[in-house]
């Protein structure tokens, strides 16, 4: 029997009930006035002021049934938390949101399936989907809708640095938290705004990273990386990256010889602009790229014999696409990566994320993954669904590596702007078509291959 079963069969039970009180009451208030009367001679018939007094005792015992009623059944329907979700689901990002999309689905499948948020009463989340369709001025719009329309504690979003500029804009006016999974533009979290946090290492920490990696190549396969050019392209994604590349890498020894720039969206072929890059004469080309330039790049430099690391900023490369599209070509690739299903303690959560949506977990459905459990262990502190005290809430998260925090760090803390301050990256390679962690040495599960 379902739960509207088991209303009606309680409301039958106790219509029956105040119909036999009503009778009860009513013979007994009956027999007890009528002997008072007989002994003072009133005639009974004249007063019937017994059955109001019986119909009032019943509507009393009632409304305490109803009540008890009402009661029981709120306690058994489990309060609802909405949580945003917002990413491109449509247009040419339309893989990578999905991909995102499915990270904060699955943790939200499980946090559920665990009982929920235990000092809400274990209230259950409800993700209320948003598409930015890949545009800034639509990431605004939805941003807006979730929260003031559908109503939503908190938003998770949004993979573009360019849509989650002006979406957390938006969140920040309203007063509501804003988790940015995925975009790594530094301006995001550079604004002062109370209400940003950012999971995703910011541009400059992928910079730091990449710095490190190729100055330990040398004790890592004997290959010197002293110079190096830089091919972007040129949304706030590109840009941003590298102008923290043209400052990073400097600091670091390696010196960049040029910055050159193309648009990906109109992008058909780039071999002039790896051609430029090649002229140089660099010991390695650092890219930041998205899906079919990163393959294009990869073209061009085998086409022109180009015997030096490609080293992209988890852009295009780290995308399943990328391999499938160009098979053992792929090979030697080297990116960033913000995570990996051989990474030590990955292979449950990637079996788990493979049996729900037939894939592999990539960095982007981690960070999503990771941003719920950051809202969750937020939730659980605050003990309410106030904006505010949330807010609070997830400033002061701490998570140590563990089950609840699955990132390649020694902790999560956000920093007073929000920032991730324990952010750190993988190196990946594509080896025999799987992108597997080379760097740093203790998350690493393979040594580099230097066949380029």
């Amino acid at each position: 029997m379902g739960f509207t079963g088991h209303i009606k069969a309680l409301y039958y039970n106790i219509t029956q009930t105040l119909f036999v009180c009503y009778n009860s009451i009513s013979f007994c208030l009956f027999y007890a006035i009528k002997n008072k009367a007989i002994l003072v001679g009133i005639n009974l018939r004249r007063i019937p002021f017994y059955r109001a007094l019986s119909f009032a005792i019943v509507v009393l015992v009632g409304a305490f049934l109803i009540y008890c009623c009402n009661k029981s059944r709120d306690n058994n329907v489990k309060k609802i938390i909405k949580v945003g979700i917002l990413f491109p689901t449509s247009g040419s990002l339309a893989d990578k949101g999905r991909d995102s999309v499915s990270g904060a689905t699955l943790a939200i499948e499980e946090v559920n399936a665990a009982g929920g948020i235990r000092s809400l009463g274990g209230a259950v989340m409800e993700p209320v989907y948003g598409d930015t369709e890949g545009n800034p001025d639509k990431g605004a719009e939805e941003t807006e809708r979730l929260i003031n329309k559908q109503g939503v504690v908190a938003i998770i979003g949004t993979y573009q640095s360019s849509v989650t500029k002006v979406a957390t804009q938006v969140a920040e006016r309203l007063e509501t938290p804003f988790i940015v999974s995925t975009s790594l533009a530094d301006i995001i979290t550079e604004r002062g705004f109370r209400y940003t946090f950012r999971i995703q290492p910011k541009a400059e920490f992928y910079a730091r990273d990449q710095a490190r990696f190729l100055k330990g190549l040398y004790d890592d396969c004997g290959y010197k990386v002293k110079r190096v050019a830089l091919l972007h392209e040129n949304t706030d994604f590109g840009t941003s990256t590298a102008l923290a590349q043209k400052k990073i890498l400097p600091e670091h020894g390696i010196k960049v010889l040029g910055c050159i720039s193309y648009s990906a969206k109109d992008a058909r072929d780039l071999t002039k602009e790896v051609s430029k890059a090649l002229a140089l004469r660099p010991d390695a080309i650092v890219a930041v790229t998205y899906i079919n330039d990163s393959i294009l790049i990869r073209r061009a430099m085998l086409s022109l014999n180009a015997d030096i690391p490609f080293l992209d900023t988890a852009g295009g490369t780290v995308s399943p696409e990328y391999v499938k599209t160009l098979g053992r070509l792929a090979d030697g690739t080297l990116t960033s990566s913000e995570y990996s299903k051989y990474a030590h303690g990955a292979k449950e959560l990637n079996d788990r994320f493979l049996k729900r949506f037939g894939v592999d977990i990539t960095g982007d459905s981690a960070y999503a993954y990771q941003a719920i459990l950051v809202l969750k262990d937020a939730l659980e502190r605050a003990g309410t669904l106030d904006k505010k005290r949330l807010r609070d809430a997830i400033a002061a998260t701490d998570m140590p590596r563990g089950i609840n925090m699955i990132l390649p760090a020694e902790r999560l803390r956000f920093n007073v702007n929000g920032e991730n301050e324990f952010g750190q990256l993988f190196i990946c390679q594509i080896q025999k078509g799987e992108l597997v962690p080379v760097w740093p040495k203790e998350f690493s599960v393979t040594k580099i291959i230097s066949k380029w």
